[in-house]
């Protein structure tokens, strides 16, 4: 399998998280994506579609601490911006890391509109889009 084809896959799992009642077949599409990606020979691309799971899996887990209230707005589009950042492959190295850098500034300005209990949170999407510039350029960042 490679990453194109797992992005597919998981991106049918992702669109279920903003529905209000989850599926009782997201664990089992969750380990699903597990298997998948762990048949993904690119070690780089491997590691990007665990990454991916492993926001899925975060997502959930914050949902499941006793949150009653939906995420708030600025929490979607932090969302929205993470995951539009780390799956657009088009374009140079540059052009990457222009975006990714782009995302983390947008990510920044959401976070000081955010609530205080998801600020917090919000800023930490961008570690993961530090990483990813980095992985891209080690000179970036």
């Amino acid at each position: 399998m490679d990453y194109e084809q797992f992005k597919v896959e998981s991106e049918k799992v992702w669109d279920v998280l903003d529905e209000k009642v989850l599926p009782p077949t997201l664990p089992d599409d969750i380990a699903r994506l597990k298997e998948l990606a762990a048949t993904i020979e690119d070690p780089k691309e491997r590691w990007r579609a665990e990454g991916r799971i492993e926001s899925i899996e975060g997502i959930l887990r914050e949902g499941e601490q006793g949150k009653q209230e939906p995420w708030s707005d600025a929490m979607n589009e932090a969302i929205r911006v993470h995951l539009e950042a780390t799956t657009d492959e088009s374009g140079t190295v540059a052009e990457r890391v222009a975006r990714l850098d782009a995302a983390m500034v947008a990510i920044g300005r959401i976070a000081d509109t955010a609530p205080p209990d998801e600020a917090y949170a919000i800023v930490e999407m961008n570690e993961s889009l530090h990483m990813l510039m980095t992985a891209l350029d080690p000179d970036a960042g």
